[in-house]
């Protein structure tokens, strides 16, 4: 019997059952002693792993599934089916996995692959029982450019988002080492060590760097859209192309279509769309020219005085929509209540913010203290918040009685000072968006109306036929198909630009059969990059030239990382058996022999020779 059927389904065998008991802590100390419980190598990240309720150790399904894939195999036991969970709005996914799953046969892999909803498919990653393989795409943000979000978040030991639980003590110190280095020079070059290690250990799997963004404009009544590196011409979280864009002729009111729109108009309960039209509504401190260089916002001008310091001065001359100054009493509050009670897309960039003091009211100078060196001032703090009105928040908390949480906050008409005021919204229908002309970057057209169209086919007759000026890409690219049938429309114009996105898989590196470099390495070169940049992406990307989420365009791309393995199957078979594997008689791929002491080896270690493993112990020594 495998080690999967021993714990598949309510009915267990009994020293599978005081496994289970022994790791979720669920068992008596007799019971806990006769089997060893989950644990980790390096005591320091014991308590992230048994900490949070429902994650990890206190989550019995979680418990369940590693610790059938911590035992150690019994002799001639197949390696399991690699499940992926794919959402069923990524069709170019599906169809690339079916084509992997049917070269990894050639290699004795089985694959389980699992369409289900994007609602549903979230769930599953968010608590870590997603399968083998994390596959994630990169939906870029201003915020995003800066490195933090994908290097701590998908391969920090002590990061929750960190899918494939790869805990590599090396990496953690070069990440804390980057947090803390204010110094940008200082900050690259261990940002780039770090996607070093991350390459080296083939944590991350680079399926594709991409998809390229094409888009498609109204180019017979529009022109002068600005074009974005990542972003491209017609995405709200690069919003210049919408504010620099020019009418041909009289009209000054742009058509966008988009298949969704507000899911709340509360910016600090927000997500998605919210989060990128909030920010036209409300200034950034800081924000990215076309070419992602950082420039002054809200904030005209910083200034570092020590590692933990930096002194802003408010742009001066600003007013809120309804017709009240900007102050930098404004400022002031607004961190000062960011810190004290939101939890959500903001506290990443302030958890960090020990006070904030007006120290030249007149000339509007606040000084910002933060409790540590800080290397995110520039590229995320100053990307992520803006400038709330006090005299509408004030006392909001307590006029709205939300028990400290301001996500729950009913914000019906939002007032900032951008660049852009909020007009007329019917829910899942339409928003206008009106230019607010006073602004220091003031808008070209009057105002932009924003129409909700389910999906992508609507948007793209609606574009043919004028009734919308250019579809929102933030979450939608068309392929090159798609745009050639649009270009058969002479007002259409399509626009390409460089992108410096990705789509990725992180495998489970922490449990079997992934816990082993060897079969890493082996799986790496089982995945035809070439076929789903050609195929499914229709030739709209590029293959990698490296595993890594920082890719070629981005201000942190590292261009000395090692290649991607390249797709070869007899090169991956050779790994295998060199590394002890070896096939029954069905085909189905074998683990090594329980007496391999290379393998056992490799399998304890779980990161190549020179970096040292932290994380997960295998059960049983």
């Amino acid at each position: 019997m495998s080690r999967q059927e021993r714990f598949k389904g309510p009915k267990m065998d009994r020293r599978s059952l005081m496994m289970l008991m022994a790791a979720s802590g669920a068992a008596g100390p007799a019971l806990a002693q006769a089997e060893p419980a989950i644990d980790v190598v390096n005591p320091k990240y014991r308590k992230f792993y048994d900490d949070v309720a429902g994650y990890y150790i206190k989550d019995p399904q979680w418990v369940k599934e590693t610790a059938a894939r911590l035992t150690w195999p019994q002799a001639g036991e197949r390696v399991p089916e690699i499940r992926v969970i794919i959402p069923n709005t990524e069709p170019a996914w599906l169809d690339a996995f079916r084509k992997w799953s049917k070269d990894g046969e050639q290699l004795g892999l089985r694959y389980k692959l699992e369409q289900m909803s994007q609602a549903r498919w979230l769930e599953e990653i968010n608590v870590h029982r997603h399968g083998d393989i994390e596959v994630h795409p990169a939906v870029l943000r201003p915020e995003r450019v800066d490195p933090a979000e994908w290097i701590v978040s998908r391969g920090y030991g002590s990061d929750r988002r960190n899918y494939g639980e790869w805990v590599v003590e090396q990496y953690d110190d070069l990440i804390d080492r980057q947090s803390a280095a204010s110094d940008p020079a200082e900050r690259l070059k261990l940002v780039r060590e770090a996607a070093r290690v991350m390459a080296e250990d083939l944590y991350p799997c680079v399926f594709g760097w991409g998809p390229s963004i094409i888009e498609a404009y109204n180019g017979g009544d529009w022109d002068n859209f600005v074009k974005s590196r990542g972003f491209g011409i017609g995405n709200f979280n690069a919003f210049l192309g919408f504010s620099r864009v020019k009418p041909k002729g009289n009209r000054k009111s742009l058509r966008v279509g988009m298949t969704n729109l507000l899911e709340t108009t509360n910016l600090l309960g927000a997500t998605n769309n919210m989060r990128a039209i909030g920010r036209m509504i409300y200034d950034r401190l800081a924000y990215y020219d076309e070419n992602l260089n950082v420039i002054p916002w809200a904030v005209e001008s910083w200034r570092r005085l020590d590692e933990r310091t930096w002194d802003l001065t408010l742009r001066k001359g600003m007013e809120f929509h309804d017709g009240r100054p900007v102050t930098v009493r404004d400022l002031k509050f607004t961190l000062d209540f960011m810190v004290k009670y939101e939890r959500g897309i903001f506290w990443t960039a302030n958890r960090f913010l020990e006070s904030a003091e007006i120290v030249d009211e007149a000339n509007g100078v606040l000084r910002t203290r933060f409790k540590q060196p800080y290397g995110q001032f520039e590229s995320y703090f100053m990307q992520l918040n803006v400038v709330l009105p006090q005299h509408i928040w004030g006392n909001i908390m307590e006029e709205q009685n939300t028990a400290g949480d301001p996500r729950r906050l009913r914000i019906d008409t939002p007032i900032g000072s951008g660049p852009y005021r909020f007009g007329r919204h019917r829910k899942d229908t339409e928003l206008q968006l009106i230019a607010n002309k006073k602004h220091f970057d003031p808008p070209q057209v009057d105002d932009i109306w924003v129409v909700v169209t389910p999906s992508l086919d609507g948007l793209m007759g609606r574009l043919e036929s004028r009734e919308i000026d250019v579809i929102e890409s933030s979450n939608i690219s068309l392929t090159p198909s798609q745009a050639a049938q649009l270009a058969k429309s002479s007002h259409v114009r399509i626009e390409r630009t460089p992108d410096v996105n990705w789509l990725h898989g992180v495998v489970r590196a922490s449990v079997l059969p992934w816990r082993d470099y060897e079969f890493r390495l082996a799986w790496q070169h089982s995945i035809d990059r070439e076929f789903l940049v050609k195929v499914p992406w229709e030739g709209a990307g590029r293959v990698p030239k490296s595993n890594t989420f920082l890719a070629e365009g981005n201000p942190w791309h590292n261009p000395d990382l090692p290649a991607v393995p390249g797709f070869d199957l007899g090169k991956a078979r050779e790994i295998l058996r060199a590394a002890g594997y070896a096939w029954a008689s069905d085909g189905r791929l074998v683990y090594p022999a329980p007496v391999n002491a290379g393998w056992r080896q490799r399998v304890v270690r779980v990161s190549k020779p020179g970096l040292t493993w932290g994380g997960l112990k295998m059960l049983g020594g």
